[in-house]
């Protein structure tokens, strides 16, 4: 079984920061990460077909099934831990609308997290492995 796989924008503070809460609240401790910049995110959006405006958009790939935007965020909230899975309630709000809130946030994520915060080091083996640069 393929583990499940976050492509996000590695330019990005904000996207990095959401990273690291999927990584560290992740239950399973399986989620993977790549930026779309890396080999990695490269091979799979070719392998994936990925047509996606991809430098705004988390992407998430489990089960060879390929989620975008605001439903790639909350299926990847049913797997964590604390309070995040009570996310996925919102995947009864009509997508159309959650993207509305998803780009209105992406659009503006690089002025939520100044340019200038530097990405947590992760020192922690069983994190740092599951992130593919």
């Amino acid at each position: 079984m393929i583990n499940p796989i976050v492509i996000f924008d590695g330019d990005c503070a904000f996207c990095n920061k959401s990273v690291m809460v999927i990584l560290k609240n992740d239950r399973k401790q399986n989620i993977e990460v790549c930026s779309n910049q890396s080999e990695k995110g490269k091979e799979l959006i070719q392998k994936y077909q990925i047509t996606e405006v991809i430098d705004s958009t988390i992407i998430y790939i489990i089960e060879h099934k390929v989620y975008y935007r605001s439903t790639a965020a909350l299926q990847i909230s049913k797997r964590l831990s604390g309070l995040y899975p009570i996310l996925a309630l919102f995947l009864i709000v009509p997508s159309f609308l959650r993207d509305a809130v998803y780009d209105f946030v992406a659009k503006h994520r690089k002025k939520i997290i100044r340019k200038d915060y530097s990405c947590e080091f992760v020192t922690d083996k069983k994190i740092r492995n599951r992130i593919h640069f």
